[in-house]
């Protein structure tokens, strides 16, 4: 006989970072500890060059990082996964440089070789990890754990504070923004909540049949698109996740958006809102299944998107997984396959 099949339920099944108070704990964390972290943002600012170090969701919540330095500061500041850094080796990693080597579980094999390498070049190391007390921050010139059970909240929060304290100490304007977004997102994101899991109850049974879902985010929302496409779908939720950015939809993608297909698409508040509506427009008129995720039309900003947008997007991925009976936090291979 067959074993019994273990039919999931929001009775039965429910993942620890979507329980209840998860969200406010770690929210409440982060702002908790923003005195620490702008008193090392400040210390950092003395440097030239910056560097961001992680693997899977730990390289997607820089991306927002890489995206607000390049649009509003002339800080030099660089987004990498491990591998790739490992790779690259980049030259200007010396001790006029500060790398910021992110893992949840403090202890991710190819970033605790990314810091052994960036020490022996002479850069000062920040560690952001889940707990204080990790593989990393032990080893770190500084070591920061957000101690929430919130993932990318907690991760995103405290980018969102390090660097924004850097750049407002070197005169950028955006930097004070930054930190001012996350002190009030504890006001902001818990009450999103009950509408999103009422959205992603419906939506999830409407996507339940895709094998293929594709995401479309761009602007500061790249990170999460990507985020969501490789770590949510395909790793979580075993469906296909492809993420498709905006600005080069009319490059490839338009010509398999057809009748079939299912795209999740990220609405920013930058300027591709017009690009976006087009984009959507052409989608449904071509017969595909679109999810559109817009902040639930709140009055945000584009800096505060990436969180709001986040909240929607999880409650989906639950329902989803509840829809197609998949524990999202079972895997075959993770941490079983050796590279």
């Amino acid at each position: 006989m067959s074993e019994p099949v273990d039919y999931l339920t929001e009775e039965t099944y429910r993942p620890y970072w979507l329980e209840d108070g998860v969200t406010e704990e770690t929210l409440d964390a982060v702002v908790e500890k923003k005195p620490e972290l702008v008193k090392l943002g400040k210390e950092l600012s003395k440097y030239e060059r910056y560097y961001m170090v992680g693997s899977g969701g730990s390289y997607s919540v820089q991306l927002p990082i890489e995206y607000l330095a390049d649009k509003h500061t002339k800080v030099p500041v660089k987004a990498y996964s491990g591998r790739m850094f490992l790779e690259q080796r980049p030259a200007s990693v010396d001790e006029d440089a500060v790398v910021v080597l992110i893992s949840s579980s403090g202890k991710t094999k190819e970033i605790v070789e990314a810091l052994e390498w960036c020490k022996g070049r002479g850069a000062v190391t920040v560690g952001l990890t889940q707990k204080q007390d990790s593989v990393i921050n032990g080893k770190a010139s500084h070591g920061f754990g957000w101690d929430a059970r919130g993932v990318t909240l907690g991760k995103l929060g405290s980018l969102y504070t390090l660097f924004g304290s850097i750049f407002k100490e070197k005169g950028c304007e955006v930097g004070k923004s930054m930190v001012d977004t996350v002190t009030r997102l504890p006001e902001t994101l818990p009450k999103m909540i009950p509408e999103a899991k009422e959205t992603a109850r419906r939506q999830g049974l409407e996507l339940k049949d895709h094998d293929e879902i594709f995401v479309v985010g761009g602007g500061i929302n790249w990170g999460l698109a990507y985020q969501y496409a490789l770590s949510t779908l395909m790793e979580m939720c075993w469906i296909h996740g492809t993420a498709v950015d905006y600005s080069e939809f009319g490059h490839g993608a338009l010509e398999i958006f057809t009748e079939g297909t299912a795209a999740i698409f990220l609405r920013g508040r930058g300027c591709q809102r017009e690009l976006e509506e087009a984009i959507i427009k052409f989608s449904r008129g071509n017969g595909v299944k679109c999810i559109e995720y817009d902040s639930q039309g709140l009055d945000v900003d584009n800096l505060t998107t990436p969180f709001t947008l986040f909240i929607e997007l999880e409650w989906l991925s639950y329902y989803l997984s509840l829809a197609r009976n998949r524990r999202m936090g079972a895997w075959r291979f993770y941490d079983k396959a050796k590279f």
